[in-house]
């Protein structure tokens, strides 16, 4: 059974401004690689998806299977997430996870932050990084704005958002928009130029309220419906200028309802509560042109999940402290067709269940005026089942044949504790200059489970392997304490076992196998210089070295191979500029080394360029914008299958944008 991207094997955003999420440390002080997007960012380089921010960051990449579902990687770690419910890197909205394939177009977002390296005390457990984003609270005053947006590809983009007071402590915000495109694909067997192309809707409410003990209270609900073609995968020539031959045009369909609430109190100078709890309603309907496998194929992945955090933070003398507890349910339908009947059809069912508990704390202690130490301790309890497993398989070759199979509920748990151990240097600024240092040590774990697509009983009763990873990183910032300049530099090394990777077997079916060992190693620099009070240039390089050591899977040795979709290098630069008052001009431009496809393929993306620009003109309440977007229109490519065809990314788009507050 062959499952689509199976094998048969920042703009320069610097990481100045304080990540905003409550209750962290500012970002100067972070012991940890984070990038902090803002709005502004955002909207200057207009990105729109996860995939844009993973291009326009170090050492953050990404694989889709469309544009509008991209599959994060950290450091090189990641890429199975549409295989089973295990998630690399966790994607936050307002506290709550989603898996980043469903998010789709983002909007109305205040900012996103992308931390690099495990995580063990933020919440969810976090094994490659995680990325977080807020959601714009609602003001205090009686506020509105429009955006109308049209680019390339017949590309049409409406927003609405407002403020609404109730009271002096409470106030509401609204955020409703729409967006219709054509898409990049000319399908020259249909003679149509939409097959690739989308539409949907999405909306949020959010609810501030403070109370009179000082608290604050955040109530979201985020929905996002849409519809879209799958005419993607095509031979690399043909990929390569978006034009296809296949005979029908796919469905892409994603939805997402999240459900958010969130309590944030300070008790005093010296404690901290926050709480988050929530749900989140994912679909995804899925399925491949007929021509693309000569078969019918495809997939449909709701997913169920509730959980929620506490957290409580303080300190007292020379010590301070966080600590919590973190619970989380999942439930995740696999149902799997491929039919090339006669000759050969498989049916997959299978639902996967995922129950885990967290409890986490650390420890600073201020052993000297310079210096912190600061333990920390996480342990996660994970119980996973998988249960109405069923298969079947029919055929003519070598000659005609039916088969049955099913399993009675399987289930497992595993119970880890990580440690993680920080030392911080924080010196009292020197005349104009901050500085800080760090030096890391984390146990990384990704839970055991199973693999919902495998065709035989006999491989699919056999869980895969939990995956374990030591994590070191030094890092050093310094600045200028008036923000004018910083530079930020991170090395890391991650040492790994029992790594698990999305692979096929030599039976053909879908499998998630693991690496005996294998390592990530590399750096991140950041920098941002503002000469003039009208001028800001930022700079980021990210280098990775990410192979397996040790990995034989379905016959296949890939010991000393290059983890697929993760490039060595990548940097860029950008540019912010006011040349007079109202007006303001955006420039980037981004290397991405070479790559292989993800999950595994012969084909390889060469190095290539992306440059982004917007010129933006304001003047009392509207706003005008003039956009590029891949302005050198290169060319290549976002998932590869191990017979060839691949998924090519989207190019140059130009558009204009127009906005109005009142």
């Amino acid at each position: 059974m062959h499952k689509p991207g199976d094998s048969a094997g920042t703009s320069c955003i610097s990481s100045k401004e304080a990540v905003t999420v409550r209750g962290k440390r500012a970002a100067f002080m972070n012991p940890t690689s984070t990038t902090h997007v803002s709005a502004q960012d955002m909207q200057a380089y207009r990105m729109q998806t996860l995939g844009d921010i993973a291009e326009r960051v170090p050492n953050l990449s990404f694989t889709n299977t469309t544009p509008n579902n991209p599959v994060l990687m950290v450091r090189g770690l990641g890429g199975t997430e549409d295989e089973g419910p295990v998630l690399y890197t966790p994607v936050l909205i307002d506290g709550i996870p989603v898996p980043s394939f469903a998010m789709g177009q983002m909007f109305d977002f205040s900012n996103v932050d992308v931390m690099r390296g495990p995580q063990l005390t933020q919440g969810i457990n976090a094994f490659g990084g995680m990325v977080s984003a807020q959601s714009r609270d609602p003001g205090n005053r009686l506020s509105g704005s429009m955006d109308f947006e049209y680019g390339t590809g017949n590309r049409k983009r409406a927003t609405f958002s407002g403020d609404l007071p109730i009271n002096a402590s409470t106030s509401l915000r609204l955020s409703v928009g729409g967006e219709t495109a054509d898409g990049y694909i000319h399908n020259r067997a249909l003679n149509r130029s939409d097959t690739g192309g989308w539409h949907g809707w999405f909306g949020r409410i959010k609810l501030l309220h403070k109370d009179s003990a000082g608290g604050e209270w955040r109530f979201s609900l985020h929905h996002m419906l849409n519809h879209g073609g799958n005419d993607f995968f095509e031979t690399p020539q043909h990929a390569r200028n978006h034009v296809s031959y296949n005979t029908s045009e796919g469905v892409n369909d994603t939805e997402y309802l999240i459900g958010s609430a969130q309590y944030h109190r300070r008790f005093s100078q010296h404690m901290i509560l926050d709480v988050t709890f929530g749900g989140a309603s994912t679909d995804w309907r899925y399925s491949n042109p007929y021509s693309v496998f000569s078969a019918n194929s495809g997939f449909t992945l709701p997913t169920r999940q509730i959980g929620g955090s506490v957290m409580l933070s303080g300190s007292s003398g020379t010590l301070d402290w966080k600590g919590g507890i973190y619970g989380q349910q999942v439930k995740r339908w696999a149902p799997y067709d491929f039919d090339m009947s006669p000759y050969y059809a498989s049916r997959t069912t299978a639902t996967l269940g995922t129950a885990n508990v967290a409890f986490m704390g650390e420890l600073g202690w201020h052993f000297s005026k310079n210096w912190r130490l600061v333990p920390s301790l996480r342990i996660e309890h994970v119980d996973s089942s998988l249960s109405n497993w069923t298969s079947t398989m029919s055929g003519d070759t070598p000659y005609a044949y039916s088969m049955e199979e099913s399993l009675p509920r399987q289930t497992l748990s595993k119970t880890a504790p990580l440690p993680g151990l920080k030392l911080e240097y924080n010196p009292q600024p020197s005349g104009k200059l901050s500085q800080f240092g760090w030096l890391s040590y984390s146990r990384s774990f990704l839970p055991p489970n199973y693999s919902p697509y495998g065709s035989y009983s006999s491989t699919v009763s056999v869980p895969y392997a939990s995956s374990y990873g030591n994590n070191l990183e030094v890092g050093y910032r310094l600045g200028d304490i008036t923000g004018r300049w910083s530079v930020e530099a991170t090395g890391f090394a991650n040492f790994l076992s029992n790594l698990q990777v999305s692979a096929t077997n030599g039976a053909g079916e879908s499998l998630i196998g693991t690496a005996g060992t294998a390592h990530s190693r590399g750096m991140e620099a950041t920098a941002h210089w503002k000469p003039l009070d009208t001028l800001q240039l930022n700079a980021f390089l990210g280098l990775t070295y990410a192979a397996y050591d040790r990995f034989v899977f379905g016959g296949a040795d890939y010991s000393g191979k290059q983890m697929a979709g993760t490039p060595r290098s990548n940097f860029g630069f950008s540019a912010e500029w006011h040349p007079v008052p109202g007006w303001a001009v955006n420039a980037s431009v981004v290397r991405r080394g070479r790559t292989t496809l993800y999950p595994s393929s012969s084909i390889r993306n060469a190095p290539y360029v992306l440059v982004d620009a917007q010129i933006e003109k304001r003047w009392k309440h509207w706003t005008v914008a003039l956009y590029g977007h891949n302005l050198t229109n290169s060319s290549y490519f976002t998932r590869g299958l191990s017979g060839g065809d691949v998924v090519a990314a989207n190019p140059r788009q130009l558009g204009f944008r127009v906005g109005v507050n009142f």
